[in-house]
């Protein structure tokens, strides 16, 4: 119910935990707490913003983590020194990433852009030393983003990419 989805047998289900995703509105409400329960979050509008992962020692037992199909942006900062996080999976709705959002994950390794990203703040990916390639599925930089977004980050983009690897 988290990240992008994949088709199995007709339905969306999601890459890492292979549950099927529902409208946010078909969801309980303990559904929603317990996919949230790692962040600190808040609504706004149709979807909810990360604040910040509450524990950074839960994303480095992890190492990958699909965020809710329904989160519609991650904050300044939300991620940053989140060390051992090797994989992130955004979901396909989401619209904003903050400034410094995955900034000195050091271990970060994939990253896949969805085109609905329509604003990517300053050093997003800054210090994040094994990303070597960020896949885009824009075709080029949207007007929204920082154009200091890769300060600090050697990586390389993949416009016009899948979220197949």
């Amino acid at each position: 119910m988290c990240g992008m989805p994949q088709s199995k047998a007709g339905r969306a289900v999601c890459k890492f935990c292979d549950y099927e995703e529902k409208l946010i509105d078909a969801l309980g409400k303990q559904e929603i707490y317990d996919l949230m329960a790692p962040y600190e979050c808040e609504w706004i509008g149709d979807g909810i913003r990360i604040k910040t992962v509450k524990n950074v020692r839960d994303i480095a037992l992890r190492g990958a983590v699909a965020i809710p199909h329904f989160v519609t942006e991650i904050a300044a900062d939300a991620f940053s020194h989140c060390k051992f996080l090797a994989r992130i999976e955004l979901p396909k709705g989401l619209r904003s990433i903050g400034d410094g959002a995955f900034a000195r994950c050091r271990d970060l390794f994939d990253v896949f852009i969805p085109e609905s990203v329509t604003h990517i703040g300053k050093g997003a990916f800054s210090d994040c030393y094994d990303l070597s390639v960020i896949r885009v599925a824009a075709p080029s930089q949207p007007d929204g983003w920082d154009s200091e977004w890769l300060a600090d980050c050697s990586a390389k983009v993949e416009w016009c990419a899948t979220d197949e690897e």
